[in-house]
């Protein structure tokens, strides 16, 4: 997941006609690591009376590993970058840390895929854009609508294939439209951000049937989603369509 966010910044930089900066693109892949292996597994290796597995050790590990590379490349980016990326990345924080009476933003219901959106599009277009010092401007907005529209299409295939997992109470889009519906949603989705796509600026405009492409795929993924799904569809293949995108602009 991580190689996808970064992937998707880079898009973002590449189609305002820069070259990413690779310290802003390695803060971007530590910092999703972080955040991605506290939310998901801090609860995890904070229950006591579970005894500490040695891969829980593993992920503590790496994960400390990561927040040591982190620092290190943070230094080299001004304050500016800085504070955008650490308000995202506090926003992450709070999806799994609990706000009032033990609840956390993940618990709020219907929240969750909203809130993994914003996320995304700060990390991917805003932090990368702030160390090219562009003010916020009608391109700026596309292309933050754009990647919003496209990362909630993306996750919904995650969030049918944990129709089994999640609690009736987090009321996630599949739980309250059914998959089918969904899956419909998901394709207005990405219709809206074609036509965003579309009345974007691009400096090149392979850019443009690129990201047609992409969407394209997205849709085909979305419609082949199930709730028993193969082990690697959605982490691996659906996770990977972002990392395509990088790879087709690298080879125009």
């Amino acid at each position: 997941m991580a190689l996808a966010v970064t992937s998707l910044a880079a898009v973002t930089v590449f189609e305002f006609g820069y070259v990413p900066e690779p310290s802003v693109l390695l803060v971007i892949l530590f910092g999703t690591i972080i955040g991605y292996n506290f939310v998901k597994y801090a609860g995890i290796s904070n229950l006591h009376h579970l005894e500490i597995t040695p891969n829980i050790n593993l992920i503590r590990g790496f994960s400390v590993l990561c927040m040591a590379a982190l620092v290190y490349y943070a230094r080299l980016l001004s304050l500016d970058v800085i504070l955008v990326a650490a308000g995202f990345g506090g926003l992450t924080l709070l999806y799994a840390l609990p706000l009032y009476r033990s609840r956390n933003l993940r618990s709020i219901p219907g929240a969750k895929i909203f809130i993994i959106g914003l996320v995304w599009m700060g990390i991917t277009v805003l932090v990368p854009l702030e160390y090219h010092n562009l003010r916020f401007s009608s391109k700026i907005f596309y292309q933050c609508l754009e990647i919003f529209l496209f990362v909630i299409a993306l996750t919904l295939p995650f969030e049918i294939r944990d129709l089994k997992f999640d609690a009736p109470k987090l009321s996630t889009i599949p739980q309250k439209l059914g998959v089918q519906n969904t899956k419909w949603l998901g394709t207005g989705l990405l219709v809206a951000a074609a036509i965003v796509s579309g009345v974007q600026n691009y400096v090149d405009e392979t850019h443009f049937y690129i990201s047609l492409a992409i969407f394209l795929l997205t849709l085909v993924f979305l419609w082949s989603s199930k709730k028993q799904q193969r082990k690697y569809y959605a982490s691996f293949w659906v996770e990977g369509i972002s990392i395509l995108w990088l790879v087709l602009i690298l080879m125009i």
